[in-house]
């Protein structure tokens, strides 16, 4: 991801898809410390830019620009307003998604994103190899799908779907990064 058009999609959903952008804001409350962003209202002036709040950080600074935000932030931000805009496509790949996020960030994004992909009538390919994503998906619901992508002994491309844990005796399931972290899904190499 390089950004670009970012800061104009934002300046869009701001401005004309008010409903998009609450529910960005709403989502993006994820990160704690956040308690704003505001959009540049000029979009002809030469740098856009985006205001955060930082609610630790309120009284001394009261915002800074996107340049001084972190990288998962930004990640966020770009990932929200992909789905929830009406100008991006119903149908998209993220590769790595869990680029710069903690461990629970990722599960929330995942529990996040799948339920505003639906909302949206729109459908995401997400590609990981961070095991705490997995525990953010629900494979007892068929519209959230894990598939294992792997070469088979040939060297061809293979996926496997990946059904939900059952449990064993009175034991609860095993949680999915649980189960990507022991190899019993696959997609992790076995030569070391």
């Amino acid at each position: 991801m390089r950004g670009e058009g970012l800061l104009k999609l934002l300046h869009v959903l701001a401005h004309e898809e008010k409903d998009a952008w609450s529910t960005l804001q709403h989502n993006l409350g994820l990160l704690d410390w956040l308690q704003g962003v505001e959009i540049d209202h000029d979009i002809t002036l030469p740098e856009q830019s985006i205001q955060l709040r930082d609610r630790f950080v309120a009284e001394k600074q009261p915002a800074f620009d996107q340049r001084s935000a972190n990288e998962g932030f930004l990640y966020l931000l770009f990932f929200f307003a992909l789905i929830l805009s009406k100008a991006t496509p119903r149908f998209c790949a993220i590769e790595n998604i869990d680029t710069s996020l903690n461990p629970k960030a990722c599960s929330e994004l995942m529990r996040r994103l799948a339920s505003l992909v639906l909302e949206r009538k729109k459908q995401i390919l997400l590609t990981t190899h961070n095991p705490s994503l997995l525990d953010g998906l629900n494979l007892h619901d068929d519209n959230q799908r894990l598939f294992v992508v792997y070469r088979n002994r040939d060297g061809h491309t293979t996926a496997r779907r990946i059904k939900p844990p059952q449990p064993v005796g009175d034991e609860p399931p095993i949680m999915l990064s649980e189960a990507f972290v022991r190899g019993l899904l696959g997609g992790i190499p076995q030569n070391f």
